[in-house]
C-alpha cells in the first residue's frame, strides 16, 4: 500500500521544510510535510437563552464566542437596540438575536453601572 502522510493538492497547508512556516506550496508528501487541516476559516455557531438583568428572556446566538451558562455579560447585539446586561441562562438548539460581543462581570449592579 503506498501511503503519502501529507496532502499532495492545493486545498490544505503543510508544514515546509523550515518547521516554521506553513503553505500549500509545501506539500510534497514528505512526512515532514503533515497536513495541518483545512485553511478555510469555519464558524462555530452556538446558541444560548439569556435573561436581562432588567427582567425578560431572548434566545441568541453568537458566532466563534463561547459563552458560560450562569454568568453575567454585557451583550452587545448585531442592532444595537437590545444591547445590555444579561445572565446566560442555558444552551439551546436556536436562537434569533445575534451577538457580536460579550464582556463578562462578576453582577449586574457592575455591569449596569459600567454601561
Amino acid at each position: 500500500m503506498n501511503y503519502n502522510p501529507s496532502p499532495q493538492n492545493d486545498k490544505r497547508a503543510c508544514l515546509c521544510k523550515d518547521g516554521v512556516t506553513y503553505s500549500r506550496e509545501c506539500c510534497d508528501g514528505s512526512l515532514q510535510a503533515q497536513g495541518i487541516g483545512n485553511v478555510v476559516k469555519t464558524t462555530t455557531t452556538r446558541y444560548y437563552k439569556v435573561t436581562n438583568c432588567s427582567g425578560g428572556t431572548k434566545h441568541i446566538h453568537t458566532h466563534d464566542l463561547d459563552l458560560t451558562v450562569g454568568d453575567i455579560y454585557y451583550l452587545k447585539f448585531v442592532h444595537n437596540n437590545h444591547s445590555d446586561c444579561y445572565t446566560i441562562t442555558s444552551t439551546r438548539n436556536n436562537g434569533h438575536f445575534e451577538i457580536t460581543s460579550a464582556t463578562a462581570y462578576n453582577n449586574c449592579g457592575l455591569c449596569q453601572a459600567a454601561n
